[in-house]
């Protein structure tokens, strides 16, 4: 707590030696080891000023979570700036990317990751299920002896409601990406893109790199500009400054909202 007002001062110093401080009003999703969640879309909003004039520059750093904040995220950042824009240090995964399509340009670089919208419930993907259920139709295709075995599993085992209700969240994704594209020119329809990302991509992290991202964004991906340049300095003096503090201290840093929004917390409770 102490180092709070000399990170805050190392961060603007960043932000002005890559010009970005006069231009934009800086906001973060810096949390590399909690979800997106509810409680973020409060933060982020709250560190917008009242009757905001500035573009906004919002730096993510995080693995995904439920895409119903994240949507508001993106959503709020597009109504409440005259422009809004993303940089990318490392990853923005999942319900993370999802923010991403809400802004007019995505900054990237050689270490930059986006990826597949895919929703997750306890740590497997909602389309997890439908794809076990292509799998065993194919086994039972091809030995038509173990359908009987197989029809007894699943009558115990699945929850046809389940299946219904992840189904419907992969769809709810979808269409969120599809509210947040329409609008922008792209070297595809929205609709193609938005189902792009949630259903063709067979693995939660597959690595959107900066070229795929060009191919399926067109001009939103700029790359290596100093928008990015900020991004990844801020990203590696924050890693540097994790590294040291969950060493001696057991904790970790995040920054969600303003600059001076900074989230001390305890390591040892993140890895549990």
């Amino acid at each position: 707590n102490d180092l709070k007002p000399t990170l805050y001062k190392h961060i603007l110093e960043i932000a002005k030696r890559n010009g970005v401080s006069d231009n934009y009003h800086l906001l973060f999703l810096y949390e590399p080891n909690s979800s997106i969640e509810q409680g973020m879309v409060d933060k982020i909003y709250n560190a917008i000023p009242d009757s905001n004039d500035k573009p906004i520059l919002l730096l993510i750093h995080n693995h995904g979570g439920r895409v119903e904040p994240a949507y508001l995220i993106s959503k709020t950042c597009k109504e409440l700036s005259p422009k809004f824009v993303v940089t990318i240090p490392r990853k923005a995964k999942s319900a993370a990317t999802l923010i991403s399509l809400g802004g007019t340009e995505i900054h990237m670089g050689p270490m930059s990751e986006l990826g597949p919208i895919d929703p997750q419930f306890a740590g497997l993907p909602a389309l997890g299920i439908s794809s076990s259920l292509e799998s065993i139709a194919k086994i039972v295709c091809k030995f038509p002896e173990s359908s009987e075995m197989f029809a007894t599993f699943l009558k115990e085992k699945l929850d046809l409601r389940i299946l219904g209700y992840f189904e419907r969240v992969s769809e709810s994704a979808q269409q969120y990406a599809i509210r947040l594209l329409t609008g922008k020119e792209l070297k595809h329809s929205v609709e193609e893109v938005a189902h792009k990302l949630v259903y063709e991509y067979k693995d939660h992290s597959f690595v959107i790199d900066k070229e795929e991202a060009k191919n399926l964004l067109g001009d939103m991906v700029k790359v290596n500009t100093n928008e990015y340049k900020f991004g990844n300095e801020i990203h590696k003096f924050l890693n540097e400054v994790n590294i040291i503090i969950g060493i001696l201290n057991k904790k970790s840093l995040a920054i969600v909202g303003s600059v001076r929004d900074f989230i001390i917390s305890d390591k040892n409770k993140e890895d549990n």
